[in-house]
């Protein structure tokens, strides 16, 4: 029975942590932004609405947006031992490894997110420096870099989401885990992430919620594939016993 606990208390947890990135990414991303007000930035190319959507905040709400998401991380961490737990009467080749690639990608998107703040942070200082040119060009590459470090880290962990939802479908469509058979492609966070992130993406949100939640998609797969997760596995006596 303490076992039991122990996963659902580490299934909470990554429940926890996934609130935490969706309470960080609304203080990052979540305002609208008229272009307009912004016509020094707005004649840089390659700046979009996420951008533009950091500039008017504070430097304090955009710290707390970063730091939100990086001091939950370790939540995910425990995440990733339940999802294990889940998978474990499986044995133990089909569930350590998506266990470990999910352990990777969930501490690459600390990074991803934390590093959200350095970019908006630049972009709000070159707003600043609008009549400074030298100062300005400086800064614009200072943005421009930090940018190029936060997109390349989604790539691996792109990739990670994409194998492991891929080992754990596999795993739970054959039946030996603690997971019934139909929930693959929920308790895997691929198909969650995809469609959270078109739905923050499109128009069938009301104007207030699409434009508060238009930096949310992973947070919210994730927040729904671990709510799934920890539900089913509430009451399922193969989990978290040996």
């Amino acid at each position: 029975m303490r076992r039991k606990n122990l996963v659902r208390a580490a299934g909470l947890a990554g429940v926890l942590a996934s609130a935490a990135y969706v309470v960080g990414d609304v203080l990052l991303l979540g305002r609208k932004v008229e272009p307009a007000a912004h016509p020094a930035l707005v004649a840089i190319d390659g700046v979009d609405e996420p951008v533009l959507s950091m500039v008017p905040s504070s430097t304090a709400r955009l710290t707390a947006g970063a730091l939100a998401g990086v001091y939950a991380t370790p939540l995910y961490l425990a995440a990733v031992w339940h999802l294990h737990e889940g998978l474990a009467p499986a044995g133990p080749r089909r569930a350590l490894p998506p266990a470990l690639i999910l352990a990777g990608a969930w501490t690459w998107a600390s990074f991803v997110h934390g590093s959200f703040f350095h970019t908006g942070q630049s972009y709000k200082d070159l707003e600043e420096l609008a009549d400074d040119a030298r100062a300005r060009e400086r800064l614009l590459a200072t943005a421009t870099a930090f940018e190029r470090a936060t997109i390349s880290a989604y790539v691996p962990f792109g990739a990670a989401v994409v194998v492991a939802s891929a080992l754990i479908v596999d795993a739970v469509r054959r039946g030996d885990t603690a997971y019934p058979r139909w929930s693959g492609p929920i308790v895997a966070p691929l198909a969650p992430i995809a469609a959270a992130t078109a739905l923050t993406a499109s128009h069938v949100l009301p104007g207030p919620a699409r434009h508060a939640l238009q930096g949310a998609g992973i947070s919210l797969g994730n927040l729904v594939s671990l709510g799934a997760s920890t539900v089913l596995l509430w009451r399922d006596r193969r989990s978290g016993h040996r």
